[in-house]
C-alpha cells in the first residue's frame, strides 16, 4: 500500500493578542526549522494592540525567527474618543469604559480591544482577504512546492484564529475577526478557534479579569453557534456591513494549563510551545490528496447539532507528547534505585543514633531532665529568683481589733496571691512549652531528614513519651501531697491565740504583735504549700500537653512509614510491569531505550536525596500530610533529576528492532501522555449523553516513509475511532501524537464555576463586547430536573394540549389531584418560574401529565407535530422580539429545546 502522503491544503493562521503572536511565532519556527521555509500555501498574520519583542525564537543553527512586515499588524490608536460617538461604534461601546490610548495594549478590557479592531478595521479586512486569495491562487495552479509537498484536491481553505479569552486584544477581536473571514470563504471552508483559558494567566500580575473575560466570550461563543439563515446577526463595521448567518466557527478548541491527568502546565510560554506543536501537526494532518484533516472530521462529527442540557458539544481540545530516545537510565533503573533509596536508606529499622543521649540532651535543653527541674522553672520570677509568696501584716495596728483585721487582711491577701501565682505560673508554663515545642520541632525536622531518620525519630519519641508518663506521675503524686499538707495545715489556733491576747484585761500590744506574727509565719507556709501544689499540677499540665504534642509526632511518623510502605509496594509492582523506559523533565515525553547503561547508573545517597528535597524548599515532614501517591512523585521525581537524557538512534529503529510487545507499551505511554489540556466532570454530562465525547489521533513522524503505517507497530499505535493520520517532522529522535478530544458542553468544564463567580462580581466590569449581550443564556444551565421541563413545556403548548394555563400571568394546571376543586384546576404559581418548581417538586403530577401528553401526542401525531411546530415559532418569534422577560428567557429557551426533542423522538419512533 502507498505511504501516506503530506497534503497541504490553503491554510491561514491569525494570532491575535500576545497569545497568538507568540504562538504564530513558534509555529513559524516548527516549518522553519524543518523545511527551511514556510510554504507559501501557509500564510500567517499577527494582530496585536502593543508591538512584540521579535528575539525570543531562533533556529537550530542561531537564525532568528522573527514574523515580517506583511505579518505583523498593530492596532494601536493614539486617541480613541472621537471613535465612540460613530453611530456604529456608539450602539455596543460601553459608556462607563475609559477612552484611553491603545498603544501599550487593551488593558484586559474586552471593548477597548474590539475598538482598536474597529479603528483598523479597513487595513485588518485587507490584510485577511489578502491571506485568503493568496493560498487560494495558490491551489487554483495546483502549485507543489517540491517533492515534500502537495496541494490538496478537496475544495476550501483552512482558517486556524489563535489567541486567549482572558486578556483584552485577543477576547476583543476573535468574534469580529471570523465574521470578517466567514464572508471570504465557501461552504466547504473551515474556521477553526483555538483559544486558551485563563488558569494558565491566573497567578500573573495584573490579570484579575481573566476569569471574568474568559466567561463573558465562552457565553458569546455559546450563544453564536445559533446563527443561521434565519437567526443572522448584522454587524455594522462603519466600511462595510457584515451579515453573519452562520457560527463565527466551526470548531473551538479550547486550551487549560491542565489535563484530565492533573499534569499542569504553569507557565504561558509552555502552553504556545505545545500548541504551536498541535498546529503544525493539525495544518499537515490530511492523508492523501482527497482525503479529510482535523477539521473536516471534526465539522462531520458536530453535523448532528447534538446538544447536552440544552447547551452545544462543539468544542475541542487537545494533547500533544513525544515519544523520545533516553540518555542515562532505563526506568527499570530509575524504580530500582528508587527501591534501595527507600529500603536502606529512608525506612531501615536500625539507626546509629545514641537515643538515650539525645533524649538527656533535649530534656536538658527544655528544662524538662527531673520533676526539680521542672518545678522549679515553673516558678521563676521574672525579676530573678524565685516566686515567693508572702502574707503581709506590717502596716497592722496590734490592738482590740486584731483578730478580725489578721483575718480581713489574709481573706484579701489570698485572692491576691492566687491569682498572682496563677498569673505567674501560666507565664513560666507558656514559655516552657514554647520552647519545649520548638525543641521538638527542631529535633523533628533534624531527626527525619537524615538517613533513617524515620525510626530513629519514632525511637526517640517514644522513649520520649515515656519519660514525660513518668515525670508527670511524680508531679502528680506530689500535687496530691501538697493538696492534702495544704489542707491539713489551719490557722484557726493562731487566730484564737490573737483573740485570747487581744481581749485580756490589760492588752499588751507585744503579746498580739508576737500572736499575729505566728499566725503570719503560719500563713507564709501555707502559701509555700499552695505554691508547690499549683505548680506540681501546672507541670503535670505542661507533661500532658507535650505527651499530646509527642503523640501527634507518632502519629506523623506512622502515616509517613505507612506512605513510604505503600511506596514501596507500588515500585515493586511498577518494577515487574515496567519495561524499559526512559525519563524526561518535561511532562509530555516519554523516554524509552534499548541500549544498557548499567555502567552509567548514578550514584547517591540518601544524604543526597535528603539535600535535594531540602533544596525543594521542603522537608520529609511533610510526607504526613501527603498521599502515598504524592510521596512516590516526590521520590520518583529525584530519580528523575539525578539521570539525563540520551539520544542515539532514529526511534523508529528502535521500535521496529524491538520486541512488538515493548514497543506497544511504549507507544501506549504515548497515547497516555497526549491527553487533551482540559478537565471536565463526567458526572456534569448526563449518561446517555456521554458516548457523544470521542477522540482523533494524529502522529508526526521523521518522514513518509514510516514504520508506523505497516504492521506490526501500524497495529500497537493507539487510535481514536477512525483511522490515525502521519505527518513527517523531520526529526529521527521523536515520534509526537496530536491527540484531539471532541464533544464536551462548556459546562462540565473544570474551573467554569469560578470563572461564572468571576464574571458575575460586580466589581469586574467590561465583560462583553456589546452592552447588548449582557443577558445571553448563562453557560452552567440549571439543574437537570428529570424530565420534568420537557412535561411542563408541553403541557404549556396549545391545543391540543392546552394542560398548563397562564391567565392573568398565574399558572394553572388541568389535574386529578385538584378533582374536588372547581373544573378540576390547580394553582402552580403566581409566575413561570415558580410554577415549574412547583411542578418538578410533585412526582406524581409530572408522572400524570407525562401520560397525559403522550396519549394527546399519539391520537393525532401530525396534528400534535404542527401544533408544537407553531407554537416554538411563536415563542422564538417572542423571543427575538425580546417578548419574553429577563428572569424567564433561559427557561423559555431550554422550554423550545425540550420540545425540540420530543419532536425528534417522535421522528425516530415514525
Amino acid at each position: 500500500m502507498p505511504r501516506p502522503t503530506v497534503v497541504f491544503r490553503p491554510t491561514v493562521v491569525i494570532g491575535l493578542g500576545g497569545t497568538g503572536y507568540e504562538v504564530v511565532l513558534k509555529l513559524k519556527k516548527r516549518f522553519i526549522d524543518v523545511y527551511g521555509y514556510v510554504p507559501e500555501i501557509i500564510r500567517f498574520i499577527s494582530i496585536d494592540t502593543t508591538e512584540n519583542i521579535q528575539s525570543r525564537e531562533k533556529t537550530p543553527d542561531g537564525t532568528k525567527v522573527i514574523l515580517e512586515p506583511n505579518e505583523l499588524y498593530a492596532i494601536s490608536v493614539a486617541n480613541p474618543l472621537p471613535l465612540t460617538r460613530n453611530d456604529h461604534i456608539d450602539e455596543w461601546w460601553p459608556k462607563n469604559i475609559p477612552t484611553s490610548s491603545l498603544i501599550s495594549g487593551a488593558g484586559q478590557i474586552r471593548a477597548r480591544g474590539r475598538l482598536a479592531f474597529f479603528a483598523k478595521v479597513g487595513d485588518i479586512n485587507g490584510l485577511i482577504s489578502q491571506a485568503i486569495n493568496a493560498v487560494r491562487e495558490i491551489r487554483t495552479s495546483k502549485q507543489a512546492f517540491s517533492d515534500n509537498f502537495q496541494v490538496s484536491n478537496r475544495d476550501g481553505i483552512e482558517v486556524f484564529i489563535v489567541g486567549s479569552l482572558a486578556g483584552g486584544t485577543g477576547s476583543g477581536t476573535f468574534l469580529d475577526v471570523a465574521f470578517l473571514t466567514r464572508q471570504y470563504l465557501n461552504s466547504f471552508s473551515n474556521i477553526t478557534g483555538l483559544f486558551v483559558l485563563p488558569r494558565v494567566f491566573a497567578n500573573l500580575p495584573q490579570t484579575h479579569l481573566v476569569k471574568s473575560n474568559a466567561y463573558g466570550a465562552l457565553k458569546e461563543i455559546e450563544h453564536f453557534w445559533g446563527l443561521s439563515p434565519s437567526h443572522p446577526l448584522e454587524i455594522d463595521y462603519g466600511i462595510t456591513k457584515v451579515k453573519a448567518d452562520r457560527p463565527p466557527f466551526d470548531a473551538v478548541f479550547l486550551m487549560d494549563g491542565i489535563n484530565k491527568n492533573g499534569t499542569v502546565v504553569s507557565r504561558p510560554n509552555d502552553l504556545q510551545n505545545l500548541i504551536a506543536d498541535g498546529l503544525y501537526i493539525q495544518i499537515g494532518s490530511q492523508i492523501g490528496l482527497d482525503a479529510a484533516n482535523v477539521a473536516d472530521n471534526i465539522r462531520a462529527y458536530l453535523a448532528t447539532g447534538e446538544k447536552v442540557r440544552g447547551r452545544n458539544i462543539n468544542y475541542c481540545s487537545f494533547g500533544f507528547a513525544t515519544l523520545t530516545l533516553p540518555v542515562h537510565q532505563y526506568e527499570r533503573m530509575k524504580l530500582e534505585d528508587a527501591q534501595r533509596l527507600l529500603k536502606n536508606e529512608l525506612m531501615a529499622s536500625t539507626t546509629d543514633m545514641d537515643i538515650r543521649s539525645e533524649i538527656d540532651r533535649f530534656l536538658q535543653d527544655c528544662k524538662l531532665e527531673d520533676a526539680t527541674t521542672i518545678l522549679d522553672s515553673l516558678i521563676q520570677s521574672t525579676r530573678g529568683g524565685q516566686i515567693k509568696p508572702e502574707f503581709r501584716i506590717g502596716e497592722m495596728k496590734f490592738d482590740r481589733t486584731s483578730p478580725q483585721t489578721i483575718k480581713d487582711l489574709y481573706k484579701r491577701q489570698l485572692d491576691q496571691m492566687e491569682q498572682r501565682t496563677a498569673k505567674d505560673l501560666a507565664m513560666n508554663f507558656y514559655r516552657l512549652e514554647q520552647t519545649a515545642t520548638a525543641t521538638i520541632s527542631a529535633w523533628l525536622e533534624r531527626g527525619i531528614n537524615h538517613p533513617n531518620g524515620l525510626a530513629s525519630t519514632l525511637q526517640f519519641v517514644n522513649n520520649l513519651a515515656h519519660k514525660l508518663d513518668e515525670l508527670q506521675q511524680i508531679v502528680q503524686r506530689k500535687s496530691k501531697e501538697a493538696q492534702s499538707s495544704f489542707s491539713a495545715l489551719k490557722l484557726e489556733s493562731q487566730e484564737e491565740k490573737i483573740k485570747e491576747v487581744a481581749k485580756g484585761w490589760f492588752l499588751n500590744k507585744n503579746n498580739v504583735q508576737a500572736a499575729c506574727q505566728r499566725y503570719k509565719e503560719r500563713a507564709d507556709q501555707k502559701w509555700k504549700i499552695y505554691l508547690h501544689w499549683k505548680r506540681c499540677d501546672k507541670a503535670a499540665e505542661l507533661c500532658g500537653v507535650l505527651r499530646t504534642k509527642v503523640e501527634q509526632i507518632q502519629e506523623k511518623c506512622q502515616r509517613i512509614h505507612s506512605n513510604l510502605d505503600k511506596v514501596y509496594r507500588d515500585l515493586e509492582q511498577s518494577y515487574a510491569e515496567v519495561s524499559l523506559q526512559g525519563n524526561s523533565d518535561n511532562p509530555f515525553i516519554h523516554t524509552i531505550q534499548r541500549i544498557d547503561l548499567e555502567s552509567k547508573r548514578p550514584k547517591f545517597t540518601g544524604e543526597d536525596f535528603i539535600r535535594w528535597y531540602r533544596e525543594q524548599s521542603q522537608s520529609l515532614t511533610n510526607w504526613s500530610e501527603k498521599k502515598a501517591e504524592e510521596v512516590k512523585d516526590d521520590i520518583l521525581s529525584f530519580m528523575e533529576e539525578t539521570y539525563h537524557p540520551l539520544t542515539s538512534m532514529s526511534i523508529e529503529q528502535v521500535l521496529a528492532d524491538s520486541n512488538p510487545e515493548d514497543a506497544g507499551q511504549d507507544l501506549q505511554q504515548l497515547g497516555k501522555l497526549a491527553v487533551p489540556l482540559w478537565q471536565y466532570q463526567d458526572s456534569e454530562i448526563p449518561a446517555k449523553k456521554q458516548h457523544i465525547t470521542t477522540e482523533f489521533y494524529y502522529y508526526g513522524v521523521e518522514s513518509n516513509n514510516t514504520v508506523f503505517s505497516d504492521p506490526p507497530l501500524s497495529n500497537r499505535i493507539p487510535k481514536g475511532k477512525g483511522n490515525v493520520s502521519f505527518v513527517p517532522t523531520g526529526e529521527p529522535h521523536k515520534l509526537t501524537l496530536f491527540r484531539v478530544e471532541i464533544g464536551v458542553p462548556l459546562f462540565a468544564l473544570n474551573g467554569m464555576k469560578d470563572m461564572e463567580l468571576a464574571y458575575l462580581d460586580p466589581d469586574k466590569v467590561f465583560k462583553h463586547l456589546h452592552r447588548g449581550w449582557t443577558n445571553l443564556a448563562n453557560l452552567i444551565p440549571p439543574e437537570d430536573d428529570g424530565g420534568s421541563l420537557r412535561w411542563f413545556a408541553l403541557a404549556l403548548a396549545p391545543n391540543p394540549y392546552s394542560l398548563i394555563i397562564n391567565h392573568k400571568r398565574k399558572y394553572f394546571i388541568h389535574t386529578e389531584q385538584a378533582r374536588k376543586l372547581e373544573d378540576g384546576i390547580l394553582l402552580l404559581g403566581n409566575d413561570r418560574r415558580s410554577a415549574f418548581r412547583a411542578f418538578k417538586s410533585n412526582s406524581s403530577l409530572v408522572k400524570e401529565i407525562a401520560e397525559k401528553v403522550d396519549k394527546i401526542t399519539h391520537e393525532d401525531i401530525e396534528k400534535a407535530r404542527l401544533s408544537l411546530e407553531n407554537y416554538i415559532k411563536q415563542i422564538n418569534q417572542l423571543l427575538k422580539n425580546n417578548k419574553v422577560a429577563v428572569q424567564i428567557k433561559e427557561q423559555v429557551e431550554m422550554e423550545i429545546q425540550e420540545i425540540d426533542a420530543y419532536l425528534e423522538d417522535l421522528d425516530v419512533i415514525s
